[in-house]
């Protein structure tokens, strides 16, 4: 297996845990990024010269791998996150906080939520109840929620929230199947799972930057700013067109964001099936809208709902230990411009805090591909059946949303089969 030359194109975070867990295997990975930097969607970037995360990203106790990768490139998630028990405050006075992460704690959380009647409290258990098991054909959120009597405060201020935040859709549009796993998982998972990670620095020190250099410092190449334009099957393996320059590798992995995928795989013809089910996919955007404020502005809370949606969450940068004032106000399933989006966050802003004062500046990221539309039956990607080539990203994992924890179980994944194939090549090869 030592000497199995592996090319990764694409380093956000499933091409890194790839790479990672491809050095632990004893494999060669050479990682490829298209972009200055690496993160992917999930990266930070520089306007005007001020670093800004291309998204807040908010991670859960839940995140098994993910944390357990960042511990192995050097990054501490107990000092790079603040780490909180469950905790839903909305711009209407609604309040869930649970005191503790057991299952104890979440269920007093719920019963003595602020803004929940009895009646309400009955709807949320019924449905924590219907999703112990997924039901056998899948169906929309909405489906669910009107299935198990859930209340029009139920939703608007839990499972509304909720499903937009974890799948980037609309309880109309969105997947049962693929929200109950989410619940499941987290406030019904083990002790801890449901926390709440709010990260206190910029998303490049999270994982991107630290894997970087501990896969640098383990003498992988890693070329960033390099466009593979192209992939093509040898007699040795294959041969990426990066321009300028021709790189060979005995495997590869396409760890690319989905909508790419399709151009890099037009010259391997046995893989037009993948290529077909990936042009196939739909996306939701996510925009950021930060709000740069005074140094001495603070808000309430670290991290607001607005039940109403745009923004759907704004954090409070300066107490995340970002810089002093500035706030970053989530809008999921952006629509509209950019102008169109910033007035609404404003408008909204202002409503909320009429003390805030006038912004310094305002600045908007959007990513118009942030995920892939969470919808009912969606099909599954089966890999390929070359043994030799292998897909990473967070669009692979059945019955899972677009998040971090997808993304790194994926690249995991995928540097598994590759270390398999290799075990199978060095046996039949008698070596």
């Amino acid at each position: 297996m030592p000497g199995t030359s592996i090319a990764i194109i694409g380093a956000g975070w499933a091409g890194l845990a790839c790479a990672v867990d491809c050095v632990r295997r004893g494999l060669q990975p050479t990682l490829f990024e298209a972009a200055p930097q690496p993160g992917g969607r999930a990266r930070t970037v520089r306007m005007d010269g001020l670093p800004l995360d291309n998204g807040q990203h908010i991670l859960i106790g839940a995140y098994s791998e993910t944390l357990a990768l960042m511990r192995t490139v050097g990054a501490d998630p107990d000092t790079l996150f603040d780490r909180l028990p469950l905790a839903l405050e909305f711009d209407d006075g609604f309040a869930l906080r649970a005191h503790g992460s057991s299952r104890l704690a979440l269920a007093l959380a719920f019963i003595g939520a602020r803004g929940l009647g009895w009646r309400d409290r009955l709807a949320a258990l019924r449905l924590m109840g219907a999703i112990r098991r997924p039901p056998p054909a899948d169906e929309s959120v909405a489906a669910l929620l009107a299935r198990t009597s859930q209340t029009e405060s139920c939703i608007r201020h839990l499972w509304a929230p909720l499903c937009v935040a974890a799948l980037n859709t609309g309880i109309d549009d969105a997947s049962a199947r693929v929200f109950a796993r989410v619940l499941a998982d987290s406030l019904m998972g083990e002790p801890g799972a449901a926390d709440l990670l709010l990260p206190r620095a910029d998303l490049g020190a999270l994982l991107p930057e630290p894997a970087l250099f501990w896969l640098r410092a383990r003498g992988v190449a890693v070329h960033c700013g390099t466009r593979v334009r192209s992939v093509r099957e040898t007699a040795t393996g294959f041969e990426l067109d990066c321009g300028e320059q021709l790189h060979s590798a005995e495997r590869v992995v396409f760890a690319t964001s989905p909508h790419q995928l399709p151009a890099l795989l037009d010259g391997l013809p046995a893989l037009d099936p993948i290529s077909r089910a990936v042009h196939a996919l739909e996306y939701e955007a996510i925009s950021t809208v930060y709000v740069a404020c005074d140094a001495q502005t603070r808000l309430p809370s670290a991290m607001t709902g607005f039940v109403d949606g745009e923004p759907h969450w704004v954090f409070d940068r300066g107490a995340l230990g970002g810089p002093p004032g500035l706030l970053a106000c989530v809008v999921s399933a952006a629509r509209g411009s950019r102008e169109e989006v910033e007035s609404r966050v404003l408008a909204a802003l202002k409503r909320q805090f009429p003390a805030l004062p006038e912004p310094l500046w305002v600045r908007t990221i959007s990513e118009r591909r942030a995920t892939f539309r969470c919808t009912p039956g969606r099909a599954a990607i089966e890999p390929p059946a070359d043994p030799r080539i292998a897909l990473a990203g967070d669009y692979l994992i059945p019955d899972y949303p677009a998040t971090l924890e997808a993304a790194v179980r994926s690249g995991l994944t995928a540097a598994s089969r590759l270390a398999r194939a290799s075990c199978k090549t060095q046996d039949s090869s008698g070596t």
